[in-house]
């Protein structure tokens, strides 16, 4: 097995554009309990489509063994510390998103010469480099679609008839029903999650709080 080193930076993906014609928002409309959908609405799921196409494949880079590669660089002294720092604060590093996105904001502060924002990352790093050695070993090429999914739960939580949400009623079963919506239209095969809806659920559940538009 390769030993763990700091992943490179990510490709910046190309997004293709990407739109819901009228029968699709037709149907998605009435999985969400409501008349039509906003352009709002619409918007964010062809947004959520499109960025997904674009990085379905995963980097195959963003492993729990080279986050805590990089995070261990902070260990380190002169050159191969400064190099963690800047990697860290770049939209681009190749770490998890949520590694980054609790890292990032203190990795900027250090290159902006903020007092105590060294010790901060510091700590910051030992702490989620202690999580991730409890984490499960992570199958890249799945992560796209968990983050797909949580940022489906996102908009279904915004935009679905009030009675529809979790945790009013079954709510994870329309929840599960507007993503599979989505699916179909994507392109997605879903059929694993017909079979199994519980893993469904579990994707829907993931946490986007941490993630951003620039990653």
């Amino acid at each position: 097995m390769p030993r763990p080193n700091p992943p490179p930076p990510l490709a910046k993906p190309t997004v293709l554009p990407f739109s819901l014609d009228d029968r699709q928002q037709c149907d998605l409309a009435k999985v969400l309990g409501l008349k039509r959908l906003s352009p709002l609405v619409s918007g964010a799921i062809a947004d959520a489509i499109a960025c997904h196409k674009a990085t379905e494949t995963g980097a195959p880079d963003t492993t729990v063994g080279n986050t805590l590669a990089e995070l261990g660089e902070l260990k380190k002294a002169g050159r191969a510390y400064d190099r963690a720092v800047t990697r860290l604060a770049d939209d681009r590093s190749g770490v998890d998103y949520t590694t980054h996105s609790i890292v990032q904001p203190l990795a900027r502060a250090v290159l902006a010469g903020e007092q105590g924002a060294l010790e901060k990352l510091s700590q910051a790093a030992d702490l989620r480099a202690a999580e991730l050695r409890q984490h499960p070993r992570v199958q890249t090429a799945k992560e796209p679609l968990r983050l797909f999914c949580g940022y489906l739960r996102e908009i279904f939580i915004c935009a679905a008839a009030p009675e529809l949400k979790p945790p009013l009623g079954d709510g994870w079963h329309h929840c599960r029903q507007f993503a599979m919506g989505v699916f179909t239209i994507a392109g997605i095969e879903h059929a694993d999650f017909d079979a199994h809806p519980e893993r469904l659920t579990e994707y829907l559940g993931t946490d986007v709080s941490g993630t951003s538009a620039a990653r």
